[in-house]
């Protein structure tokens, strides 16, 4: 099997991303936070898991809040309003989704040099 490695990309002055895997069902991503992270919560028809490498984090589920830390992890269903507020000064973050997100696929999934 082939490992492929994917361009990085900064997404607004805080978070740059990077796909790790991806296939039809599952995708997988890396996250690099150097401040608060996205504006505002989203929502996607994927369901979504995310887990705290590193900083410290505020997760937004719906109308649930809690802080999160190196090791723990949040689910979130499709369709639910939710976010990822980094609360340090930096952080990381691994994402995965099922299934897939095709809008990251279609925007983020150039190979690295």
């Amino acid at each position: 099997m082939t490992q492929k490695t994917y361009k990085k990309y900064q997404l607004n002055e805080h978070i740059t991303m990077q796909v790790i895997s991806y296939t039809e069902q599952l995708m997988i991503a890396k996250f690099w936070f150097t401040g608060p992270g996205f504006p505002t919560t989203h929502h996607h028809p994927n369901e979504e898991t995310d887990v705290i490498v590193s900083g410290r984090f505020e997760a937004v589920n719906g109308e649930h809040r809690h802080l999160m830390y190196p090791g723990d992890a949040t689910q979130v269903a499709a369709n639910v309003e939710h976010n990822t507020i980094c609360l340090s000064p930096t952080g990381e973050m691994i994402s995965s989704w099922t299934p897939a997100r095709q809008d990251l696929i279609e925007k983020y999934t150039e190979l690295a040099d």
